[in-house]
Formats: C-alpha cells, structure tokens, sequence
C-alpha cells in the first residue's frame, strides 16, 4: 500500500472510531444543564491535558532523525504557549476550570477514575517504551487528528449552558490548532513511513490510544452520573483515592522535562 493511502484509510478510521463519538459527546451536547457536569468532566480531563507534553518529549528524545525532531517541536512549541500569547494549555484549562466552579487547585485533589491513571500510563509506555512509530501513531493520528472532532460536541454545549468565549478559549484553541498539528505530523509521517511495518507501528499506536480515549470517556460518563444522583456511586474500575498530586508524589505522572 502505498503511503497516501496508507494515512488516507488511517484517518477514516480515526474518524470512525467508536472514541470519537462517544455518547457522553451527544449528551453534553444536547442534554447537559449548568456548568456541574462540565467541571465533572474537566476535573478529569485536566490529568490528561496537563501531561501531554511530557509524551511528546519523550518522543523529542526518541526521534531516529533531526526532521522528526523538528515536526515533534513544532507542536510542543504551541503546546507551551507559543499560539497562545504565551499561555501554555494547562495553564488555559485551570482557566476554564475556575470559570466552570473549580477551586483554586481542586484538580490536583479531586480522586481520579482508574481509567484516567490507566490513559496516562498507556500513552508513557507507548512514547517511552514502544518503536517510535507507535508513539507517533499514538499521538499523531491518535490525538490531533480526533481531537477537534471529540471538541466540537463540547464546545456545542459550552455555549448552549452559557460559558462566554474567553472560558472556552482552550477549547476552541483546539478545534483550530490540533487540525495543523494534524497536518504536521501527517506530513511528518509520510516522510518517516518506508515499509509495511512502519504502517502496523502507526496504527497499532493510533488504536491503542483511541481504546484509551474511549474508556476515558466511559469514565468521564461514570462521574457525570455520580455526580447527577449527587452521591458518589460505586463504579466499575473506580480508583478509589488516587489524585493527580498522588500521582506525581509517585511519579506515574512525568512532569514536563522542559518547563
């Protein structure tokens, strides 16, 4: 196969994964009233957005040429501020999180779903552990390519319970900035691409972190219903106490080597 195709079919299937059109998305599109199950779902979120640099710079380190380097740094360059008037993207979701209700640090000790544990571990092993291919499948077509789809919904229901634009911002950064992130790291790959092992690298990485996304959401589902019975219900694979401070105490959370 060649190439082109290759990232062509690649991408439908991205598109296409049962992931990205979660029933959460609908439901926080059309149903989800006030700002509660927002910050729900942010609260969860956060352990997410805030340690996706860390998997692109073990990628940075990785990377078998100085072009890879130079498409990997790219990103990490908007991811740190650079399009977005020097605001790195935690930083605009903390902001998001206190307009949604959230505490000043209350990210950092709300207990987590395992499934998030279990999506930040995934993405460390296949950044750090696997061929380098994987990683960049991972979060290449696993994460830039899907993400403005998986926003669109959100930033539907945002705006219809209320949030004003400037609440939203890391949202709607996204919707726009992950699509040249896309075509980046698509062009990246095309280049890095050589053989049909390389293809299977790519994509077994895209899969494996979409079937991390879609349990994400099946868990971010499971505390929006906790918190509409508001009570916390037992759920399956519950993780109980751990927190993002916890996490970094042990170190399952790699902070940023970089800033």
């Amino acid at each position: 196969m060649k190439t082109t195709t290759f990232l062509r079919e690649l991408r439908k299937e991205v598109e296409g994964h049962p992931a990205v059109s979660h029933p959460v998305l609908t439901w926080l599109a059309e149903d989800a009233e006030g700002r509660g199950a927002f910050l729900t779902l942010g609260l969860q979120h956060y352990t997410l957005v805030g340690s996706f640099t860390s998997y692109l710079e073990e990628l940075l380190i990785t990377a078998p040429s100085p072009q890879e380097k130079i498409w990997i740094a790219k990103v990490l360059v908007d991811e740190y501020g650079g399009g977005s008037e020097g605001r790195d993207h935690a930083t605009l979701y903390r902001q998001f999180l206190r307009a949604a209700g959230a505490q000043p640090d209350e990210e950092l000790e709300v207990p987590l779903h395992a499934n998030v544990v279990d999506f930040v571990a995934t993405h460390q092993r296949l950044c750090r552990d696997e061929p380098f291919l994987v990683g960049f499948g991972a979060l290449g077509p696993g994460h830039e390519w899907s993400i403005p789809t998986m926003f669109d919904p959100i930033v539907v229901g945002l705006r219809r319970v209320g949030f004003e634009e400037s609440e939203i911002y890391y949202f709607t950064l996204h919707q726009e900035q992950d699509i040249d992130h896309g075509i980046w790291l698509e062009e990246a790959l095309a280049q890095c691409i050589e053989s049909s092992d390389d293809m299977a690298c790519v994509r077994r990485g895209a899969m494996a972190s979409l079937a991390a996304r879609g349990k994400f959401w099946d868990a971010a589902q499971a505390r929006i219903r906790s918190w509409l019975a508001s009570e916390l219900v037992p759920v399956a694979n519950d993780s109980g106490p751990q927190t993002l401070k916890a996490m970094r105490r042990m170190k399952r959370v790699v902070k940023s080597r970089l800033g």
